[in-house]
């Protein structure tokens, strides 16, 4: 169930798999922010422990914030480049000729959370969701009403 040691990696895709994993596990307890990043810096090894004791020196005198955290773990292993491609990827998904409907789902939520403002309510997001169905589908569904995501 927990999440693993990180030693740091030059592979967003890799980092990207690691925090959903620790994401996963914050969900399911119960403790302050300031105990998360406690956690998080504990499974911290090699390369990676080496960044955060300089991260932590760079904040010094003052406490780091889990935002800042988070803002510090982003730049660093899931840096703005790799964001914008992700945020790229969904806004110009489409379905692909040999996606099923819910390969298609899978892929639009996944990459979702890269484009926030894309998908503020429901209706933004089911309406993105039909706009990159393939033709033959969308047409079938004139009529119908939206999808639940």
């Amino acid at each position: 169930m927990g999440a693993t040691e990180f030693e740091g990696t030059l592979d967003p895709e890799i980092a990207e798999r690691w925090w959903e994993k620790v994401e996963e596990v914050l969900n399911l307890v119960d403790c302050t922010l300031e105990n998360q990043l406690k956690y998080v810096a504990s499974l911290f090894v090699g390369n990676a422990l080496i960044w955060w004791r300089s991260v932590k020196r760079a904040y010094e005198p003052r406490e780091i914030t889990w935002a800042m955290f988070q803002r510090e773990f982003d730049d660093k292993y899931r840096p703005k480049m790799y964001r914008d491609k992700k945020r790229k990827e969904f806004l110009n998904l489409v379905q692909g000729d040999d996606q099923t409907v819910a390969e298609y789902e899978l892929h639009f939520a996944v990459l979702a959370k890269y484009a926030p403002e894309a998908v503020v309510t429901q209706e933004d997001r089911c309406y993105r969701f039909e706009q990159g169905l393939r033709p033959e589908i969308k047409k079938k569904r004139s009529g119908s009403s939206t999808y639940e995501l």
